[in-house]
């Protein structure tokens, strides 16, 4: 989970009706406060924002265009409650709603941030954005330890081979507060659960990599590459991450190539 507490967890995309996605890592970055200076934004921000706060009579493109500069520059405050409106006009949209209550946690209203996220788990129990954010919230209040068992309670309760994206999140919980061992076991039951899913060999092989287990990374990398489902793509990141983490890509693809050969040999 990301540390920083001015950094919001949502990848905001203004396309279309609506804030889309959503990104763990996901941060302000330096380029677009500066792209948006460069545009001259400044001036006609300020324009915008007083007349939505004069009159209020702005049109969804050009608030949610203003809600997108406020949130480059850092101006949360503003952007939360220039987004209200926009909020209020679409209540099904969960990429708003999500936005709303992490500005309402990244400006200090905790409260607040938790009853909007209470709400959305009545209509989404199982959703991992409104439990990502509502985990943070909750480590934030001191509560981690409870967040921690809700989300076991969670994955517990819901159905095997639906919950792939939940199991995740939760392993990597555990990853981050030091406990390898039930994460390991998260991630190999998540294996078995989704078989054709190479991200929990992904996750395993991270972890054993953060643990020092050069054998076992390359063992997992290995297992990933005969489960992937887009050999192209995704053999490519595994190669990426091999190089990356320093080790022989070419090593990776030798079983297959072994294995490929000897069915040629076969008459």
């Amino acid at each position: 989970m990301p540390r920083p507490k001015r950094m919001l967890l949502l990848g905001v995309s203004l396309a279309g009706a609506s804030f889309l996605g959503w990104s763990i890592a996901a941060s302000l970055k330096p380029h677009a406060a500066a792209q948006a200076r460069r545009m001259g934004g400044d001036q006609a921000m300020n324009q915008l924002l007083d007349r939505s706060q004069q009159q209020g009579n702005l049109t969804p493109e050009a608030r949610r265009k203003l809600v997108e500069q406020l949130l480059a520059q850092g101006r949360l405050e503003e952007a939360q409650t220039v987004l209200q409106p926009l909020r209020a006009e679409q209540p099904r949209s969960l990429g708003l709603a999500l936005l709303m209550a992490d500005l309402r946690r990244l400006n200090g209203d905790s409260d607040g941030a938790l009853g909007d996220l209470r709400q959305l788990l009545l209509l989404h129990p199982v959703n991992v954005q409104v439990l990502q954010l509502l985990f943070l919230v909750e480590r934030n209040n001191g509560r981690a330890d409870q967040a921690l068992q809700d989300l076991q309670n969670r994955f517990k309760g819901a159905q095997s081979g639906t919950r792939l994206e939940l199991g995740l999140f939760l392993a990597d919980v555990q990853r981050q507060r030091g406990n390898s061992k039930e994460a390991t076991q998260i991630y190999r039951q998540l294996a078995q659960e989704s078989p054709s899913d190479v991200r929990p060999w992904l996750a395993l092989a991270l972890l054993k990599r953060d643990e020092g287990n050069v054998e076992a990374v390359q063992a997992l990398l290995q297992t990933a590459r005969r489960v992937q489902t887009s050999e192209d793509e995704i053999g490519a990141l595994i190669d990426r991450l091999a190089v990356n983490w320093g080790l022989n890509a070419a090593r990776l693809q030798r079983p297959r190539k072994q294995q490929q050969s000897k069915a040629a040999d076969k008459p």
